[in-house]
């Protein structure tokens, strides 16, 4: 038997975090405590979902773990930054709420996608007409685009539903690992530009601007 954690077998399978996080609500995951029996599990998909089994990855990359070290000289404005994800929400509790924003339409939507790019993410907007929607955006992880467009290429719904301060939030929540279906390997790491966290500290957008803003 074969065990990983959900977020190995999200990489192995090509899906996001939010897919895996649903599979696992729905009991489509064997679980062995809180790791995955990946044998049982990938028999289980095979014979009961529709589209059958994601084909694996040849090669997975691994969660990296202890803290990583920055030579003398780097700069450090432009050099990724490798920290696991409760050190992610640390850095964005200290910047929270110390920076202005431009709250126009345009200047928001364009943090919203400066912010999914630096994940690799795109966010793509509907026509009013399209299929019904109301012009809200979808976030496509490009890297799990292989076979097109499918649930776990989705980050945040598959209906273009989002707006800008929604996917601010949803990219902030993937990078601290919060998630609503479940806990979150607080020590897993993730390589990001330095450029985001400032992107994604609070306020999110004007409302909320007004509220929720601790005391000093």
């Amino acid at each position: 038997m074969t065990t990983c954690s959900p977020a190995e077998y999200a990489r192995r399978l090509g899906l996001s975090r939010a897919a895996i996080s649903q599979w696992k609500k729905s009991g489509r995951l064997v679980m062995q405590g809180d790791q995955v029996d990946v044998e049982a599990t990938d028999e289980r998909v095979q014979r009961y979902r529709r589209e059958g089994l994601p084909e694996p990855k040849a090669t997975v990359e691994s969660v990296k773990r202890g803290r990583a070290s920055v030579k003398r000289g780097e700069q450090l404005n432009t050099a990724p930054l490798n920290l696991t994800l409760a050190e992610y929400a640390g850095r964005l509790a200290e910047i929270d709420w110390t920076t202005e924003f431009d709250w126009s339409d345009e200047a928001q939507e364009q943090r919203a996608r400066d912010a999914c790019a630096c994940l690799g993410w795109e966010m793509v907007r509907s026509d009013h007409e399209d299929d019904g929607h109301w012009g809200g955006y979808q976030v496509r992880i490009r890297a799990y685009m292989e076979n097109g467009l499918h649930e776990g290429a989705i980050a945040g719904g598959f209906g273009f539903e989002l707006w800008p301060y929604e996917v601010l939030l949803l990219v902030r929540d993937h990078v601290t690992g919060w998630d609503r279906h479940g806990p979150v390997d607080q020590e897993e790491r993730m390589d990001l530009p330095p450029r985001l966290l400032p992107l994604l500290a609070h306020p999110l957008s004007p409302g909320h601007e007004q509220h929720d803003k601790p005391s000093s």
